[in-house]
């Protein structure tokens, strides 16, 4: 199978989004991708074939759709996705990676290393000026085009519409390194995103479209335990 790894970080930096918000915040939304090849390929698969993918992680790997559920406290972000947790605090700049599975966790800088060497993203955002209500919420439309450098050829088309009642969303990385210029075209979009359609083409996955909804949205106050290592886990080799 071809490496789609520079293009499910880029697919999931847009859809994946946590919140800097000042109050309380839980947001659980859905992910789903289509796309013929891929499940072409999964079908060939041999059984140790699938189970490495299922061990992955990646919901996008493995075909979705997948639920994520992200929680918000002042500068503490949580998204689990799958049998994964990612606990940011941008004030002490550091990432903790919960496995849920098997009870282990790892720390990195805030910066995202996993995503160095994804090659430099291209994108723009723009504001069409288009409103309606999404799930209850005010929201705006935004087009976004980005550009995957090492992956040639390929271009990925969104179509964001964003609540703006709710606060403004920022990636679960920072800015700097390759997802730089994406992250900064990101933060055009006003409001939290609400429904992102990716279209993907020229890829090695052939036309395939990410969408991400979310289902709903809670301000009620959340423990402190949410953000902390859970008792009992240790520490993951090399983590």
């Amino acid at each position: 199978m071809p490496n789609l790894r520079p293009l499910v970080l880029a697919a999931l930096t847009m859809t994946l989004t946590a919140s800097v918000a000042h109050a309380d915040l839980k947001v659980v939304q859905n992910t789903s991708i289509d796309s013929p090849q891929l499940k072409a390929y999964m079908e060939t698969m041999t059984p140790q074939q699938r189970a490495q993918m299922a061990r992955s992680g990646n919901p996008l790997l493995r075909g979705g759709p997948q639920q994520t559920v992200i929680f918000v406290h002042g500068n503490q972000t949580r998204a689990d996705v799958g049998t994964m947790s990612y606990l940011v605090n941008s004030a002490t700049h550091q990432t903790i990676v919960l496995n849920r599975a098997n009870r282990t966790y790892m720390t990195r800088p805030y910066k995202a290393p996993a995503m160095n060497g994804a090659g430099q993203i291209q994108a723009t955002v723009k504001d069409t000026g288009q409103t309606k209500i999404v799930s209850g919420h005010p929201a705006r439309r935004y087009l976004m085009t980005a550009t995957v450098p090492s992956q040639p050829g390929t271009i990925i088309r969104g179509d964001i519409w964003a609540a703006q009642d709710l606060p403004q969303p920022a990636q679960i990385s920072t800015g700097s390194g390759p997802f730089a210029a994406m992250q900064s075209q990101f933060r055009k979009v006003k409001g939290y995103p609400m429904k992102t359609s990716l279209a993907i083409t020229g890829s090695p996955l052939g036309d395939t479209t990410v969408n991400s909804s979310v289902i709903s949205v809670s301000k009620a106050a959340l423990p402190a335990s949410i953000f902390a290592i859970p008792a009992g886990y240790k520490k993951a080799a090399g983590g």
